[in-house]
């Protein structure tokens, strides 16, 4: 009885120091991921005027300004920069959804048409994604405003914020665009896709503008290594806790 006795006290005092270490290993698991949540909202907060705070060093006075689409990011952008110059910003109507309009409404105000220019200045875009090749999947019509820039020789400035890059490559462009309806008016018998996004190949690219600076579409891999960690790494980390 006395040996028995022992076994299942030394049994049951090993059970509670492995379940005390465990409950601590998940207290500091479960900090260590609200403090990483409490970081990755601050930084979705702050994006967009870290993104702005960077306005001046691409926009330059009396300049023409050419966007696509509708994009909060750079509409902070321009509005940051009209507070000190002045410019034209020309928004284009990216038809069927027409969310050129709403940019343009939403950049309405003397401080956007004021100024004038010779020529086009630079491109400045927003983005839904950026792959890890530097490549961009934004609204469509955007590859052709990059497009017609790279042959003009025009800068083409993409805002983003550091979320909205993606370690995948645009194997398969398909995979990571959405085909709505072109018109909710058409007849019934005609079939038209039309993709909401469009794949921008990064020689398009000029400069990718986040709220820490400008990077080259190159540099986009040492971005990725310090905002994503490997599979290894993380189980790593985990295991540490």
């Amino acid at each position: 009885m006395g040996l028995g006795s022992t076994a299942s006290k030394g049994l049951a005092e090993h059970v509670t120091r492995t379940l005390a270490s465990e409950a601590t290993n998940m207290h500091r698991l479960k900090s260590s991921i609200i403090q990483s949540v409490g970081e990755y909202i601050d930084e979705l907060e702050n994006t967009e005027d870290g993104i702005a705070n960077h306005a001046l060093e691409h926009i330059h006075s009396n300049e023409i300004i050419l966007t696509c689409g509708r994009s909060r990011t750079v509409e902070c952008f321009l509005k940051s920069a009209a507070r000190k110059r002045k410019f034209h910003v020309i928004v284009t109507e990216s038809a069927p959804t027409y969310d050129g309009h709403e940019q343009a409404r939403a950049l309405g105000g003397p401080q956007h048409r004021r100024g004038g220019g010779a020529g086009l200045g630079c491109v400045i875009l927003g983005t839904h994604a950026v792959m890890a090749n530097g490549g961009l999947i934004a609204a469509s019509g955007t590859h052709m405003v990059a497009a017609a820039a790279r042959h003009h020789s025009t800068q083409v400035v993409v805002c983003t914020g550091l979320y909205k890059l993606s370690p995948l490559f645009p194997f398969d462009d398909d995979r990571f665009n959405a085909i709505v309806s072109p018109d909710a008016s058409l007849v019934d018998a005609v079939d038209v896709a039309s993709p909401h996004y469009d794949y921008v190949p990064p020689e398009l690219v000029d400069i990718l503008v986040d709220h820490t600076g400008g990077h080259l579409p190159s540099y986009l891999y040492r971005l990725l290594q310090e905002n994503y960690d490997s599979s290894r790494e993380l189980t790593r980390e985990i295991q540490n806790l």
